[in-house]
């Protein structure tokens, strides 16, 4: 069976995730699901950076598409995914937009 799952991203970019196909077409182009990282804990910013991009190509955006949606440029996001310093409210930006929780512990 064909199942469609449509999340609250993918109504604002008009897109239906089918859940058993891999690999959703944008405008022609594939967006390929990075790795995901070993942990969810985030020990330094090159962790951070692979888990926007793991959340980011899980849902099947662009790096152009994500960075229009958080309202940041195109190099900001690669520098972010990248592990490069970013500021924090672009950070909470990119998190909330993308999905992803976040909590502090000790």
């Amino acid at each position: 069976m064909n199942e469609t799952t449509q999340t609250k991203l993918g109504k604002a970019l008009n897109l239906n995730i089918h859940t058993n196909s891999p690999i959703v077409k944008i405008k022609g182009k594939q967006v390929v699901p990075s790795k995901k990282p070993q942990s969810e804990t985030i020990k330094n910013l090159t962790d951070l950076g692979e888990m926007i991009k793991y959340k980011r190509t899980k849902s099947k955006l662009s790096i152009k598409k994500t960075a229009q949606l958080c309202g940041i440029s195109d190099k900001t996001l690669r520098t972010v995914e990248n592990g490069g310093n970013i500021n924090t409210l672009t950070l909470m930006t990119i998190i909330n937009m993308l999905g992803l929780k976040m909590s502090l512990g000790e």
